[in-house]
């Protein structure tokens, strides 16, 4: 059905609803949580995780996703959550740096419209985490930032070399 076959008042109420921005509901250590879509690439079934020798303990191993060597990452004891079960992954991406991130459910998608400060002690390292989201539904989530989590991780690859990096400027 068309705007005009509706008329211009309905059409306009319906676009003022929709929310301005979308994310993937996870659950992990037992919680919810939204990763923005702009982020969040798709969700896997993890078949075969080949581990890493002398890889950070964030960094479970590598999987195999259409022929590209894809880091699998355990991001809840960065986020101070204890680790459950799961045996899918939601691909997280910051650029061309992509990872899976272990998490125990999907839970769905949600709408939001904006990101509001953290409301005090959520038990997770703000860094992070961009905020907290209202969803269309009502649900207050904490919604996480994909790419602080990516480089946490980088962080704990090799923190020497970032410091060296940070030393020289770059």
């Amino acid at each position: 059905m068309s705007a005009d076959a509706v008329g211009p008042s309905l059409a306009l109420a319906v676009e003022e609803r929709s929310p301005a921005r979308r994310a993937c509901v996870v659950r992990l250590g037992g919680r919810a949580f939204a990763v923005d879509v702009v982020d969040a690439r798709e969700v896997v079934v993890l078949d075969a995780i080949t581990p890493v020798p002398g890889a950070p303990a964030p960094l479970v191993g590598v999987m195999n996703l259409r022929g590209t060597a894809l880091p699998v990452i355990e991001a809840r004891p960065l986020l101070g959550l204890p680790v459950r079960g799961g045996l899918r992954a939601l691909v997280v991406a910051d650029g061309d740096r992509r990872a899976a991130v272990l998490i125990e459910a999907v839970i769905g998608l949600a709408g939001f419209d904006d990101v509001a400060p953290l409301a005090g002690n959520e038990g997770v390292p703000a860094v992070l985490v961009r905020g907290r989201v209202t969803t269309e539904s009502g649900e207050t989530i904490t919604l996480l930032d994909g790419p602080a989590l990516l480089a946490a991780v980088r962080r704990a690859w090799n923190p020497g070399a970032i410091a060296r990096a940070g030393h020289r400027g770059a």
